[in-house]
């Protein structure tokens, strides 16, 4: 069995921490807005890192993780039609509703993220095969994608509007198959980084390139693109390399060993919080919109730990969490 990698684990408890802060704190604040927009790559990147560190990929072992991912959808998707039907007095087609939240809409509008992978598990046996042992193949696919990305960036500023809005986030597969690729390809890279790049020119890049897509996002929605979702942004150059220099400075990053068994219990919450914090979000901000950077911060934290308290109590009842087990 192979050892726990726990910077993977690191990872996602700043990127799940991350995506809380994309949805609390928005655009009330735009600084920590686009900060946190690392969150949606580097969970991609995570998951090509894992499956790039198997041997083999079957087609039976996609689809069960296809099928691991239509089940939590579905039952979460059940669940949600009790509420609406009680108090909104309305039934719904429960296979409509399932589908539209794969497709970023409706109640559970974030289950986008299901509806990508899905995509993605799809090619993954075939992708895993061709791309595996051949890691100059691998970094041509990355490159051609990457091409891709900024070409669809530069045209959106040329036109002055984001040509990405017009797919829903589940089809922008050009997009998530580079970061799931570039995962991946850091399995194979990860050592010949760590060898020829020191830690510290790494992570003084890492916040360079922080600061850079920071500022570059913020100018390129107000003047470019005239539009400030942070989503429209993944594409650009600098956003790219930001995510990248990001990933692998934490691939890299020593985890304490006193610190390792509380980031593994830490990270076997975020798919949970990732579910429950917009259900939770939504309800709260029905009487209750932070009107300032300070309140929003806090309500980011706040809304982080009772999605993560409530986490831990479904995972401890066997029956139950089957909704967040993936």
């Amino acid at each position: 069995m192979k050892e726990r990698n726990q910077n993977l684990d690191l990872i996602k408890c700043i990127a799940c921490l991350g995506v809380v802060g994309l949805h609390s704190v928005g655009m009330v604040n735009y600084t920590i807005y686009y900060l946190c927009d690392f969150s949606v790559p580097l969970f991609f990147m995570v998951n090509g890192f894992l499956m790039f560190s198997k041997e083999e990929i079957s087609y039976g072992y996609a689809f069960r993780k296809i099928l691991n991912l239509i089940k939590v959808a579905v039952l979460w998707n059940l669940l949600i039609m009790l509420p609406v039907l009680v108090f909104r007095r309305k039934i719904v087609n429960p296979i409509r509703l399932c589908l539209e939240s794969l497709f970023q809409k409706g109640y559970l509008w974030h289950f986008w993220f299901f509806g990508a992978l899905m995509l993605l598990y799809l090619f993954l046996p075939l992708l895993h095969k061709l791309l595996k042992n051949n890691s100059f193949l691998h970094g041509v696919v990355c490159l051609l994608l990457m091409c891709i990305c900024i070409l669809i960036s530069d045209v959106s500023m040329v036109k002055g509007y984001s040509l990405q809005m017009f797919v829903p986030q589940t089809l922008r597969l050009w997009t998530w198959m580079l970061f799931f690729l570039f995962g991946g390809l850091c399995y194979t890279l990860l050592p010949v980084i760590s060898k020829k790049f020191p830690l510290w020119i790494h992570g003084s890049l890492a916040l360079l390139f922080t600061i850079l897509s920071n500022m570059v996002q913020k100018k390129a929605g107000l003047y470019l693109i005239h539009n400030r979702l942070a989503d429209l942004f993944y594409d650009n150059i600098t956003s790219m390399i930001w995510y990248a220099m990001l990933f692998t400075f934490l691939l890299r990053l020593p985890v304490k060993q006193s610190l390792s068994g509380l980031i593994t219990r830490l990270s076997s919450l975020t798919m949970g919080i990732f579910i429950l914090h917009p259900i939770l979000l939504a309800g709260i901000r029905s009487f209750y919109v932070p009107a300032n950077t300070g309140s929003a911060v806090v309500f980011w934290g706040i809304l982080t730990v009772i999605s993560g308290v409530i986490t831990y109590i479904i995972i401890k009842v066997p029956v139950v969490k089957e909704f967040i087990k993936l």
